[in-house]
């Protein structure tokens, strides 16, 4: 809605009635979807006596191809202003008004704030300012009310960004086993968060369950019909209930966009819903990923819950001391502090190269892994099978043990998992298309759980592990090569190649190599038995040391044969 409009066109004012400053605000504006805003022009003027007209254009987002508008500054002198209303926009996006005085030529160059800025894009910054980012506040020297510091013309840029509501639907996988053929119920919970990323009431939430669901037999992926609904309270949440009397799954796809989503693909984990897939298990889509209206969740009934058998304890005391082995591509071992040599590959010929190794609990044996699969074992530390003469999909890049040594598990670079001896398949990713490849993972203290991590630092978690957080959103200086989980289980550390340290849950962040130029790239790390430290290896088979880990020893000045991949210790 226009608050002034002057129809037709204006004959230029007497050079004595033209303003010299123009400015516009809000300057940043952030608001939900389906909201108009009011823009104010604030114009600097010697004393006139016919109006001054000001004309706005709306350039990109979802304000793109809206014709202009314009408002009037009465007559008068000092400072004058005049009103706009913006359409309510109806998706999410930044949009660019520029504005100027009618008569004056605009200013097609002129970025917003800033008038040495040559970007005129939607999602332009505050200032040309690169370490800003699209959606940040305005810094320190931004011109952010009107007479501050205004340019000296009679142009001006603003933004509007306009969010949709963020959904989570939690828990985002539940099990319901059955006995005796009992009936069940199933509560999904509905979180929905403004585009101030705050508790939003009086929202409907659509759910719509995946073809192939067992409480929708036959009912297809139709959105444009939802199959529940729900509408948010004070509290920014509401809830639908399942009832089920057989077996199987269902999976739910919810949503709070204007638009019905996009379905596709049936009961599985890579059923999608615009876009959004059973992978996203993070648990915090409000809190951690803004302007994310969909999420999916997952019931699974009777007979299609997995039993989780009973895994030894380990054992309540550890290896004596602190020490830590090295492992080379070529099988070589190198032994530091009170971790024993118990033997190598090194003059072994290998199929494939090395490329990780775990130890045993009581710190008197370790295996090593190679990317075929294959198992080299030494000490204590008992062969209980390998993937060496199977034809892999992809190859081998880590393997993480059974907290009592009876078993293991090998992952592959598509997050594919191998498990013998005690250790329980809880689930794999070997299925689902990854942004970047799984580079290792870690398991839980209970046995009945792990996690995968991926190059960009993506978590998946199976089982009792619990998703802590991850650096799958974030830019990061240098890919994710490794993890380990602390004593609890309960959070985990990630390590980049240049060795920098990301950590989750109650794993304490204890220092890095992050800023500090290393000869050769971190490979891997491992914790200490406590839990407050950690240690970090290049490939050259430099040891870096933090909290209470304690440096006993490296090949960083040796001459070696292969490069070091991995270390174990405690």
């Amino acid at each position: 809605m226009l608050a002034a409009v002057l129809p037709g066109a204006v004959a230029a004012p007497p050079a004595s009635a033209l303003g010299d400053t123009l400015q516009v605000t809000p300057e940043v504006t952030t608001v939900q979807v389906g909201t108009a805003v009011t823009l104010t022009a604030h114009l600097t003027y010697t004393p006139i006596v016919s109006p001054l007209l000001i004309h706005f254009r709306f350039e990109g987002g979802p304000m793109a191809g809206q014709p202009d508008r314009t408002c009037t500054v009465p007559t008068g002198f000092g400072t004058g202003t005049c009103t706009v209303d913006t359409p309510a926009a109806v998706t999410a996006g930044s949009t660019l008004v520029r504005a100027w005085q009618d008569t004056r030529t605009i200013d097609e160059a002129e970025g917003r704030l800033s008038s040495a800025s040559p970007s005129s894009a939607a999602d332009a910054d505050c200032t040309s300012d690169p370490n800003e980012t699209p959606f940040s506040a305005c810094t320190t020297g931004d011109t952010v009310t009107p007479g501050s510091a205004p340019e000296a013309d009679t142009t001006d840029v603003v933004r509007i960004t306009w969010r949709d509501y963020t959904l989570d639907l939690k828990p985002d996988t539940q099990d319901h086993p059955r006995s005796e053929g009992a009936s069940l119920s199933a509560t999904i919970t509905a979180s929905v968060f403004n585009a101030a990323n705050q508790p939003a009431a009086n929202v409907p939430v659509n759910f719509e369950l995946f073809d192939g669901s067992v409480s929708d037999p036959g009912g297809g992926n139709t959105p444009n019909i939802p199959d529940r609904t729900c509408t948010t309270g004070g509290s920014g949440t509401c809830s639908i209930t399942l009832t089920q009397t057989l077996d199987g799954q269902d999976y739910i796809c919810g949503w709070v966009s204007a638009t019905p989503p996009v379905m596709e693909g049936k009961v599985s984990t890579t059923a999608i819903c615009a876009g959004e897939t059973l992978a996203d298990l993070s648990g915090e889509d409000g809190a951690t990923f803004p302007n994310d209206p969909v999420d999916v969740a997952r019931v699974r009934w009777g007979s299609a819950v997995p039993i989780l058998p009973v895994v030894t304890p380990p054992p309540t005391t550890g290896p004596a001391g602190s020490g830590y082995w090295l492992v080379a591509t070529d099988g070589g071992i190198f032994n530091f502090g009170d971790a024993a040599f118990k033997g190598s590959a090194g003059s072994i010929p290998l199929n494939q190269p090395i490329v990780g190794m775990a130890a045993t609990p009581t710190g008197g044996g370790y295996w090593l892994v190679a990317s075929d699969g294959g198992i080299f074992n030494y000490g204590d530390a008992a062969f209980k099978g390998s993937t060496g003469g199977i034809k892999l999909n992809k190859p081998i890049v880590g393997m993480a043990r059974t907290p009592n040594g009876g078993g293991y598990w090998l992952v592959a670079s598509d997050g594919g998992i191998f498990s013998f001896g005690n250790a329980v398949f809880r689930g794999s990713t070997g299925s689902m298309k990854l942004n970047q490849p799984i580079v290792g993972m870690a398991a839980t203290p209970s046995g009945n759980g792990y996690w995968l991590v991926a190059a960009d630092g993506g978590i998946f978690n199976f089982g009792d592990a619990t998703f802590r957080g991850s650096t799958g959103s974030i830019k990061l200086n240098k890919p994710i090569v490794g993890m380990d989980a602390t004593p609890s289980g309960i959070g985990y550390w990630l390590v980049a190649t240049d060795g920098g340290i990301f950590n989750f849950g109650d794993a304490a962040f204890k220092g890095s190599t992050g800023g500090t130029p290393l000869n050769k790239p971190i490979v891997g790390m491992s914790r200490t038995s406590s839990g407050n430290g950690y240690r970090l290896v290049a490939t050259d088979g430099g040891v870096f040391v933090f909290g209470d880990a304690t440096f006993k020893g490296s090949t960083g000045g040796m001459k070696l044969n292969k490069p070091v991949v991995g270390m174990a210790g405690f």
